[in-house]
């Protein structure tokens, strides 16, 4: 049963060149059950089909507030942190979703995370977030299995080390951007990540659900996969020898600095233990800080690339 009541969602959607796949998406949220919702895109200087897709999308719907915006053109992280600081709630109730731009929502996935948000009652000032599983699917919308789903607690030493929750599924209150908006976009590694780092770092609250969400494409054009694919295993061991999850390191360690003093107590506790564990010259004091820093990964491939790692300061 569809709605107009209930919490304003503003949507923000990072494209380029995303002619493909992108009417789909739009169609997908255009039929959700909750209707309460404005879009704002981003686009990042495509030279297809992108703008007017979304031009006869937005002419399609005029009952809906759609907003296109010029993106900065340094990549989908950068855009994404455009949007965050572009979008205008128009009060503390609204929330706010991520949408990549080659999914296909199914139709209660807005109206499960507002239950969610709603559920937890986080005070007014406290960050929340929710999250869910995916449908994996090939480019054709196939069925290719589930994304992985988390086997260790959420928390801040596991953010700090990668992103859990993808971010096409996340949906967020004010709260949450606000603080989202004191990190520079270059410090970012990913636009979701920093949502993660910053909700537990913060002192949030985040809601998981077991229930997929999305058709969540994989395909040629992912800059990041599931997580859950073996071969994105393998990509991530390749980032690994090439210094990637070094120079991510280096990145995460800016961000938290941007947060500054809006990190809680035991994240600042934590995030000194990170900076001394990637820091410290002996091999086996970084493992040793790992083990005792509550710090962790998803994992026991994860868990193992961690060492590895550490072992060759490459984390």
């Amino acid at each position: 049963m569809s709605s107009n009541h209930g919490p304003l969602i503003h949507i923000l959607m990072a494209t380029y060149e995303g002619a493909a796949y992108l009417r789909e998406q739009l169609d997908s949220i255009a039929a959700q059950h909750h209707t309460n919702w404005a879009l704002w895109i981003s686009d990042d200087g495509s030279r297809d089909n992108t703008l007017a897709i979304c031009e006869a999308f937005a002419r399609q719907h005029p009952s809906h507030r759609i907003h296109l915006l010029t993106g900065p053109s340094k990549g989908p992280t950068a855009n994404f942190f455009h949007l965050l600081q572009s979008v205008q709630p128009e009060q503390a109730s609204d929330f706010l979703a991520f949408a990549d731009q080659d999914d296909v929502w199914l139709p209660e996935k807005l109206s499960r995370a507002i239950a969610a948000l709603g559920d937890m009652r986080p005070a007014p000032q406290t960050p929340a977030l929710y999250g869910a599983l995916t449908r994996l699917v090939n480019d054709r919308l196939q069925p290719a299995g589930l994304s992985q789903r988390p086997t260790q607690p959420l928390g801040f030493g596991n953010a700090l080390l990668q992103n859990v929750i993808s971010g096409n599924t996340m949906v967020f209150n004010v709260a949450l951007l606000e603080r989202l908006r004191h990190i520079q976009p270059e410090h970012a590694v990913w636009h979701d990540w920093s949502a993660y780092q910053t909700v537990t770092g913060c002192g949030g609250r985040i809601h998981f659900d077991t229930t997929p969400c999305l058709l969540y494409r994989q395909h040629g054009g992912n800059l990041v996969g599931s997580q859950g694919r073996s071969w994105d295993k393998v990509l991530r061991l390749g980032m690994l020898f090439r210094g990637q999850y070094r120079s991510w390191g280096n990145k995460t360690e800016s961000a938290m600095s941007d947060l500054g003093p809006l990190l809680d107590k035991a994240a600042l506790e934590t995030l000194q233990v990170f900076k001394q564990m990637r820091s410290h010259a002996n091999p086996f004091e970084r493992l040793r800080l790992a083990r005792s820093g509550h710090l962790w990964r998803q994992t026991a491939s994860g868990r193992a690339s961690l060492w590895l790692g550490l072992l060759l300061k490459q984390i």
